[in-house]
């Protein structure tokens, strides 16, 4: 699938966070005590309203267990990226 915007890399780098996020079963608190940040900053890069530097780029694709290239890989929309923090299940 095409994403097609002026913010086209910061679109895709958004998605794949989540997705990969959600393929470790994490929150977005969960993400963000593992970096060091607030769930906030995770949601921002989420949802492609702040753009980030490339060595975090390179923490959040180690922390998530992947390369950098996958996070920049177009994918399929992911729609619904809310899930419960593990320490609330």
């Amino acid at each position: 699938m095409m994403i097609k915007s002026k913010y086209k890399a910061r679109k895709i780098l958004a998605n794949n966070i989540v997705y990969f996020r959600l393929e470790n079963g994490w929150s977005q608190e969960d993400l963000a005590e593992v970096l060091g940040t607030t769930a906030t900053y995770v949601s921002n890069l989420e949802n492609a309203k702040r753009n980030t530097r490339i060595d975090y780029i390179d923490l959040i694709a180690d922390t998530l267990g992947v390369s950098i290239d996958s996070l920049f890989q177009e994918r399929k929309p992911i729609k619904n990226h809310r899930i419960s923090r593990k320490s609330e299940e």
